[in-house]
């Protein structure tokens, strides 16, 4: 759980360096990143109330986040899909978080879609570097299994198969799965 705040919080951190962002947006990260929600509510509902655009897309993807780690996905959905109307890029960290809180609340249409969005930008980055970065591979091997999840829970058996084999070829060491392959072959 430390692992995957630390994570959500340099994706706020790294959007508040590139964007210049406001006191009440570093404040609200500060505050997310020693798990003080509450602090790091209000601070980016403030900044989410802003007039400036790109401030306001900053605080709905903290409060985003936020929501996220309390477990509240609707609410966690919500804001991060706000956050995209009102200008954020999404990363495949964002377009992963959009769709796990969307899978949580059996939304499994729009999880597979953004999941796959964030899959996408994984694959895109991961080919623009020359060194393998092993955050990114181990964001994308999360997005590739929750890909199969979403695609059983709408009974798209086939393509799950196929994302299944395609999941253990350049996952093998992955053994966790072996059940969920086994279950496959049975659709």
């Amino acid at each position: 759980m430390k692992k995957k705040r630390m994570v959500l919080v340099m994706a706020v951190s790294a959007m508040c360096m590139m964007a210049g962002c406001g006191n009440t947006v570093k404040d609200g990260t500060e505050a997310l990143e020693q798990g003080d929600y509450d602090t790091a509510i209000a601070s980016f509902e403030e900044a989410a109330g802003s007039d400036d655009k790109e401030e306001a897309a900053e605080g709905y993807c903290g409060l985003g986040m936020t929501y996220y780690e309390q477990k509240q996905y609707d609410q966690a959905l919500e804001m991060l899909e706000k956050a995209f109307d009102n200008g954020t890029v999404k990363t495949a960290e964002l377009c992963n978080l959009a769709g796990t809180s969307a899978l949580c609340k059996e939304d499994y249409a729009k999880a597979l879609e953004y999941i796959q969005e964030g899959i996408a930008l994984a694959e895109e980055k991961q080919g623009n570097k020359k060194q393998e970065d092993k955050k990114q591979e181990t964001l994308l091997q999360e997005m590739k299994y929750n890909e199969i999840i979403c695609l059983e829970k709408t009974a798209d058996w086939e393509m799950a198969k196929e994302k299944m084999s395609e999941y253990q070829a350049a996952y093998p060491e992955d053994e966790s799965v072996a059940k969920e392959a086994e279950f496959l072959q049975t659709r």
